[in-house]
């Protein structure tokens, strides 16, 4: 996992269209949300404790500005798409269930956070 983290902060650091605060903000995105990166993709059964804590801080982060929850959105989808990353649909439903959490962003194979 700790590998995936160091590709995620390198395509940040060279991802031409992340500058500035937008760049930071997905840095931090990025590192919240590789801890579900196990569960959301199905390696395992449960979201661990530090995803579902995760989750909750990418609410908080959601909840801190006007366009906090398209943000979010499209530095998940920039991440999915940089790495071919399939999200399992059904445990994506599964997330804001097993962490107790709701999520204020949306996260799907199919995102299109142009059109929130």
């Amino acid at each position: 996992m700790g590998s995936l983290f160091s590709y995620v902060m390198i395509i940040v650091l060279i991802c031409g269209s992340a500058k500035g605060q937008a760049s930071n903000f997905c840095a931090q995105t990025w590192n919240e949300f590789s801890n579900c990166m196990r569960f959301i993709t199905g390696l395992f059964s449960q979201p661990s404790a530090q995803c579902c804590d995760s989750v909750r801080r990418l609410n908080m982060m959601a909840k801190s500005n006007e366009n906090g929850p398209r943000n979010i959105c499209q530095c998940i989808e920039d991440m999915s798409r940089t790495y071919g990353i399939p999200f399992v649909a059904s445990i994506i439903q599964d997330l804001p269930i097993k962490c107790n959490a709701h999520l204020s962003f949306p996260i799907s194979n199919s995102m299109n956070c142009t059109t929130m």
